[in-house]
């Protein structure tokens, strides 16, 4: 596994880290203001799944099915541009429609770039996977959900569980301690290098190079292990996958062009354009209810 010694941070100039600091201490906070909710007493208990300060997992606790019936856990990974976000009180909307309809929920903090840049993310999260199959035998698959960079994430890490040999490029990590992914739910992700960049999403050439330094940027990757799902020059498995993004945002472009991507080879990839949505309706806007009522009809297919 990944360890302090093995960090080398990103190197960024002033400019840039002064943005990475607005994104984390103003504008974070304010969306969370706006969107956010609270949890119900109880309902929510927290948990280190690593040694760094970040590795953290919330639990969310399902409601009662009616026949009794233990759902898949969904497993959630928060955006935020890789460099800024957390899980908590701005998730509490969405995360509560699934543990309402009888799913248990982890929603997980990790270390942000560029003091813990690519692949450090994905190890972490490997970590927390691996206590999450470890708490509780009832855990042994799940379903994988992000939203924006969390989405990326989600996706990157549900190619490399369902691949094998692909999950070798981030971690020597034993896979029969990891649990296997029912599904994969990208919401607005950034799931290619450029169209996200060309289209003019906001920071988005700041938040690829904190994430993976200047070699990252452009069609031509310039990492060794993969950043993002179209590097994958072709994979052989896929779970159900589950694309969403609103038609407004600049990373609808994204979304699609890797939805066809996946239709040429596997047949079970949904994908949904919501209509005058934007980025972040998967917490708040007119479109939250709409894409939660799908997911939820999407994770019933798959159960």
């Amino acid at each position: 596994m990944a360890t302090k010694s093995s960090i080398t941070p990103i190197q960024i100039s002033l400019k840039e880290k002064m943005s990475v600091a607005l994104w984390r201490n103003v504008m974070s906070p304010l969306f969370t203001a706006i969107g956010g909710g609270r949890y119900p007493a109880g309902r929510l208990t927290e948990q280190r799944y690593g040694s760094l300060r970040d590795e953290t997992l919330d639990f969310l606790k399902p409601v009662a099915t009616t026949n009794g019936a233990t759902k898949t856990a969904v497993v959630h990974i928060h955006g935020g541009g890789w460099v800024s976000g957390s899980k908590g009180r701005f998730y509490a909307k969405p995360l509560l429609r699934l543990a309402s309809a009888g799913y248990p929920v982890f929603s997980l903090n990790y270390p942000l770039a560029p003091e813990h840049p690519h692949p450090f993310m994905l190890r972490s999260l490997l970590q927390a996977l691996a206590w999450i199959k470890q708490s509780d035998p009832a855990y042994q698959s799940i379903h994988l959900l992000g939203d924006s960079a969390g989405g990326n994430l989600a996706m990157m890490l549900g190619i490399m569980l369902t691949n094998l040999p692909l999950l070798k490029l981030v971690d020597a990590m034993d896979p029969t301690l990891l649990p296997t992914v029912k599904s994969i739910l990208p919401i607005y992700a950034p799931l290619d290098r450029t169209t996200w960049i060309e289209d003019g999403f906001p920071s988005a050439s700041l938040f690829l190079k904190a994430y993976t330094s200047e070699n990252g940027l452009g069609n031509t990757p310039g990492v060794p292990i993969p950043v993002m799902p179209m590097d994958f020059p072709a994979i052989e498995k896929l779970p159900p996958t589950f694309l969403a993004a609103g038609s407004k945002d600049k990373l609808l472009r994204s979304s699609k062009l890797y939805a066809e991507h996946l239709r040429k080879a596997f047949k079970q990839v949904d994908f949904t354009i919501y209509e005058e949505a934007d980025h972040g309706f998967f917490n708040f806007g007119t479109k939250s209810d709409e894409l939660g009522h799908d997911i939820l009809n999407f994770l019933a297919k798959h159960e």
